[in-house]
């Protein structure tokens, strides 16, 4: 398979981005400055995987307040997966549409269970036409003092494995606050708290839960999390995509001396939570402790497959998300792009404009570290 040539956006969007500040490194530019690009032992995709190369990518991604990844140990779900009631994905999505349809008018902003389609509550067509570059997105993790960052709720199941001690419990990764939630319990009350304490919009990176519930969460321990749609019943593009990326990112991610955490063992609970940090200190303590987490002599990264995440057309599918709250939203990804990726994006911050389909907190990031800057 000859590599398909990605379209770059269209000049205005470039310039756009530019003017932005997004710190953005053409795929030629990139591949000059990486020696693994263009891998020639990555594999292909199979003969008939079709990609979209016509349609402009940039801006396929929604305006997203939070997105959060449920373990499930597995790598496809059924088609929707929050349309199973008893689940921790079901009952995410109708306590936090409970909760948005009992807040104030500005509050009413909805759900975005799936991602890019159906909205419950709120004005989807004025929240859709907001200004600003298409598919690029203030971080609710980092959100800028003029920005008006989205209250919608991605909810994703995904393939790491829960590090609850309770059986029939689960963990639940929180992103971009990128902290992890253990011990959620399939009921309606143990959703509800979650919702409460550290889902709804009102609520800082650090979170609201108390000792006095029963939940704790801790801070992620990744450099990035890198995460792939697999969901076969979806699109089968997205579960052929998925394994051969993931084979390419352990490649190239040891080779920068990186521990690659599949199942999601690295989510340890062998320091206090969040939730018994002293009040008063927690947001700062929540950005130490990450900036820490990028200076680790053993840095690591959490690779997950997840559930739809839209744009199947746009297969492969990557997502990064990095402890500053920003996140890079990649499309028509192929294998032998990953070395690239690794090399510019994960080390280096750049943004590679051809794969770009949007992101969070990317702009104003065009320093020396790009997006990987506080």
């Amino acid at each position: 398979m000859v590599p398909p040539v990605r379209p770059a956006p269209p000049p205005a969007l470039l310039e756009a981005l530019r003017t932005a500040r997004v710190p953005l490194e053409s795929f030629d530019e990139a591949c000059a400055a990486c020696a693994e690009c263009d891998d020639t032992d990555a594999a292909d995709y199979p003969k008939g995987f079709e990609m979209d190369l016509e349609t402009t990518m940039l801006g396929s991604v929604n305006p997203l307040g939070r997105q959060i990844l449920v373990s499930t140990g597995k790598s496809d779900w059924i088609r929707e997966v929050t349309d199973d009631a008893d689940s921790i994905p079901g009952l995410v999505r109708a306590v936090f549409d409970e909760t948005s349809a009992a807040g104030t008018p500005s509050e009413k902003k909805g759900l975005l269970g799936k991602f890019g389609a159906m909205v419950l509550g709120g004005d989807k067509k004025k929240e859709d036409e907001q200004e600003g570059i298409p598919g690029v997105h203030p971080s609710s993790a980092a959100p800028p003092a003029d920005g008006v960052v989205s209250s919608k709720l991605s909810i994703l199941s995904s393939s790491f494995i829960s590090s609850s001690h309770e059986g029939h419990r689960e963990s639940v990764i929180v992103l971009p606050d990128y902290k992890v939630v253990h011990e959620v319990e399939a009921s309606r009350a143990a959703v509800g708290e979650l919702v409460k304490g550290y889902l709804r919009p009102e609520v800082g990176r650090a979170g609201a839960g108390e000792l006095s519930g029963s939940l704790r969460s801790w801070p992620l321990p990744y450099q990035c999390v890198i995460l792939l749609c697999s969901h076969r019943k979806r699109d089968k593009r997205c579960s052929i995509a998925a394994p051969l990326l993931i084979s390419q990112f352990h490649h190239h991610l040891e080779k920068h001396g990186f521990h690659v955490d599949e199942r999601g063992d690295d989510l340890t609970e062998d320091a206090d939570p969040i939730e018994a940090w002293e009040s008063e200190d927690k947001e700062a303590r929540l950005k130490e402790q990450l900036q820490g987490v990028q200076k680790a002599d053993q840095a690591r990264v959490g690779l997950f497959k997840v559930s739809h995440i839209g744009g199947h057309r746009y297969a492969g599918n990557v997502i990064l998300y990095f402890p500053n709250g920003s996140s890079v939203w990649y499309g028509r990804t192929i294998p032998s792009d990953v070395g690239l990726i690794v090399d510019r994006t994960i080390m280096e911050g750049k943004v590679v404009p051809e794969l770009l389909r949007g992101g969070l907190g990317l702009e104003g990031k065009d320093g020396d570290k790009g997006v990987l800057d506080w």
